[in-house]
């Protein structure tokens, strides 16, 4: 009894903790050499935060409606940690609707007139939807800690650097 509870647990347990996949492309776990051989993608240099690749994913590959823009960003060992989309804004609703169906809603700012924002999460990974109210524009972004959290950390000190640099001319 107590041996087939914990492969109850062990199986259930493998599950909640599968990373989310976006386009055939799974999160920790694609590599840029899947990629490649999924999509004819190009590379457009190295992102500052992972220190890995970035690519740009033709959207015309992928069958999903309004897609405008795809960008992968791997980690320096090769590990896909995000994917950053663009759709028209009028996606907004639908997105956040089927997102809602598959991830935890942590946030949501959704007012009549103004940015309309929604924050997803599946594990180690932050779904973001943002409709920023003057644009025709939103993003959809699957992000890992991972990055958001080098992110974080660069762009304070980034912040601190560019305050101290005005500060001595002062």
């Amino acid at each position: 009894m107590i041996k087939g509870v914990w492969l109850l647990l062990l199986l259930t347990s493998s599950s909640v903790y599968a990373a989310p996949t976006i386009f055939g492309m799974t999160l920790g776990e694609m590599s840029e050499k899947e990629l490649k051989a999924k999509y004819n993608v190009n590379l457009t240099g190295k992102n500052k935060y992972s220190e890995g690749n970035m690519y740009s994913v033709p959207v015309s590959s992928i069958n999903f409606e309004g897609l405008q823009e795809v960008t992968a960003i791997f980690s320096s060992d090769g590990k896909l940690l995000a994917v950053l989309t663009s759709f028209p804004k009028d996606k907004f609703d639908y997105l956040k609707n089927t997102l809602g169906g598959k991830y935890k809603l942590v946030s949501k700012q959704i007012p009549f007139v103004g940015n309309k924002k929604a924050t997803f999460r599946d594990g180690v990974t932050e779904i973001s939807l943002n409709a920023p109210h003057l644009s025709f524009t939103m993003s959809m972004n699957y992000i890992n800690d991972d990055l958001m959290k080098a992110f974080n950390s660069k762009s304070q000190s980034e912040a601190k650097e560019k305050q101290q640099n005005e500060a001595s001319q002062l």
